[in-house]
């Protein structure tokens, strides 16, 4: 017997393949597969929700479950803010086509609704009145079109590299330090985000995140343990090694 992982419902987005960037520049290349192993971030943590909401039943453990699907949210939110604040309009700018991202920017509107009704649940939800049916189903009403926009977006930037693509390199450098601006506490989202990196993804191939080595170190022996319970629902260690998760159902 083993486990459903946090690669399913939603499919994790493959990085771009070389066939994909030949002749393209590296600053795009490289930017389109950070943001592809970020987006899978996100979609591993959507996964781990969709696979455990229904077998967590006890009062302690939904608590536990409470947070880790409020600091999944906050990733999203945190990453589509940036996107929208910062970094479409630099591309706008530098591009100097105004309505260049409007798709993504359109995408984005697309899962809010979906996205903004589990939030008002999962913030108000308590042991009493948490249900993982309601859960599983609000996944499946915006889940879906949200990983078609993370894939559609990886598209768009490998495009950029008719603009000059060495230019979106220090675009992409103020982006991820708007990202960690934003977060308002490392102790629920730094754990969040570190348990839904894979180093094997894709044969182990990517160094990412681009941190420090004793980054993991701090997350697991510092800002994790406030939350400790919560993130017993993370599909992956915070070294970025696949688990098991431990209230998925047993399959075949």
């Amino acid at each position: 017997m083993t486990k459903l992982w946090a690669d399913q419902p939603f499919k994790l987005i493959p990085t771009p393949t070389t066939t994909a960037t030949e002749g393209l520049s590296k600053e795009v290349t490289e930017v389109a597969t950070e943001m592809c192993l970020a987006h899978n971030v996100m979609v591993r943590n959507l996964n781990a929700i969709h696979l455990q909401c229904e077998q967590v039943t006890k009062p302690e453990d939904v608590i536990d479950f409470i947070l880790f699907c409020q600091t999944s949210l906050e990733e999203i939110h945190t990453h589509h803010a940036a996107e929208e604040e910062l970094f479409f309009p630099q591309v706008a700018e530098y591009t100097g086509e105004k309505n260049i991202m409007e798709v993504n920017i359109t995408q984005h509107h697309a899962f809010e609704k979906g996205l903004k009704e589990f939030e008002e649940y999962i913030y108000k939800a308590t042991p009493k009145t948490y249900d993982g049916k309601e859960v599983k189903k609000m996944l499946d009403r915006f889940g879906e079109i949200l990983v078609v926009h993370l894939s559609d977006e990886i598209q768009t930037l490998l495009a950029l590299d008719k603009y000059g693509g060495e230019k979106l390199g220090p675009i992409w450098a103020q982006f991820n330090k708007k990202i960690l601006a934003q977060i308002k506490d490392m102790h629920r989202v730094l754990p969040c985000a570190l348990g839904a990196v894979d180093k094997t993804f894709e044969g182990g191939k990517h160094n990412f995140p681009p941190f420090p080595w004793f980054l993991p170190y701090l997350a697991k022996y510092y800002y994790a343990k406030k939350h400790k319970g919560s993130w017993r629902f993370s599909p992956c260690t915070m070294f970025g090694i696949p688990r098991p998760l431990e209230f998925a159902k047993d399959v075949e």
